[in-house]
């Protein structure tokens, strides 16, 4: 009797665990992802890579060459960075706040 319940927790943990792996990567790719596709297709369609900021003009690059810069460039992969960092500080705190508030709701249905 004890041996299956602890594989029904076991089981359990499991898909929270994954639900919360999938809660941290899944939306900090969609937004990186979501920076750097219009700019892949613009390349695609044109050739050439649109201007970045401050100081380099549009300029005829291959997709590859794009997305080396728009990843592990110095100024997007600082940006990406912040951007997955921020994320995991949100969403730490979300799930600790849900966490609580389940450990309360329990705590007062027990009562």
């Amino acid at each position: 009797m004890a041996g299956s319940r602890s594989i029904k927790r076991s089981s359990h943990l499991n898909r929270w665990v994954a639900l919360f792996l999938l809660s941290m990567l899944v939306p900090p790719v969609l937004i990186s992802l979501s920076w750097i596709l219009p700019g892949a297709i613009a390349v695609i369609q044109t050739g050439s890579c649109p201007p970045a900021p401050p100081d380099i003009p549009p300029h005829p690059c291959s997709l590859g060459q794009y997305l080396v810069r728009m990843t592990v460039g110095a100024w997007a992969l600082m940006g990406h960075l912040l951007t997955w960092m921020a994320w995991f500080a949100v969403n730490f705190v979300l799930w600790g706040v849900g966490l609580f508030g389940v450990a309360l709701y329990r705590s007062w249905r027990s009562h």
